[in-house]
């Protein structure tokens, strides 16, 4: 479990992530960031890879594994898939983007993108799989919808949001899915 205290250096990593990349995520941007010392780092974290491992897996957690479970929550696959749609357009893709580049420089990380990925395109295989009862089809519904989610962040500037979610309807006509991603 994460205290309250533990969780502000996270979140405080997460920005730094989203804002500078990650070469700029050391422990001295932190402690400069939260204006304590380095004796309060190791208060909370026994190591620097402890910190990058809490990191990451919380990252994990809420990002993925709890849009997933509040996902199952849905009654059925239609809502379910919307749920994760609209997960995926709302939330900060710099975050998403900076733990991607993260990936690219550093193992351990990779290990853990890589982790996310799959979960992530097997969830959407599944959703697809209780539509249509074809596993390949599904598998190729999820790939594509993944790999827009992924490569509209990556797009210099990002694809707004707006747009994603008529890029998203545009991909759900061509499937003949009937969920809606609804405007705000």
């Amino acid at each position: 479990m994460v205290t309250e205290k533990k969780r502000q250096w996270l979140e405080e990593g997460f920005l730094i992530l989203s804002e500078e990349g990650a070469a700029s995520l050391t422990i001295e941007t932190l402690i400069g960031r939260l204006k304590v010392t380095k004796g309060a780092f190791y208060h909370h974290f026994k190591s620097w890879q402890d910190y990058k491992e809490s990191l990451l897996s919380l990252y994990e957690t809420e990002r993925t594994l709890n849009t997933i479970e509040f996902a199952e929550q849905q009654l059925s696959p239609l809502d379910k898939f919307e749920y994760v749609m609209e997960k995926s357009i709302r939330r900060n893709q710099n975050l998403e983007v900076a733990v991607r580049a993260w990936a690219l420089m550093e193992p351990f990380v990779h290990s853990y993108q890589q982790r996310i990925d799959q979960r992530r395109i097997d969830y959407l295989e599944e959703m697809m799989f209780l539509l249509y009862r074809d596993r390949e089809r599904a598998r190729t519904m999820a790939l594509i919808f993944y790999s827009l989610h992924v490569g509209s962040q990556h797009l210099l500037p990002p694809v707004k949001e707006q747009d994603l979610v008529k890029l998203y309807r545009e991909v759900q006509k061509a499937f003949n899915i009937q969920a809606s991603i609804k405007d705000e």
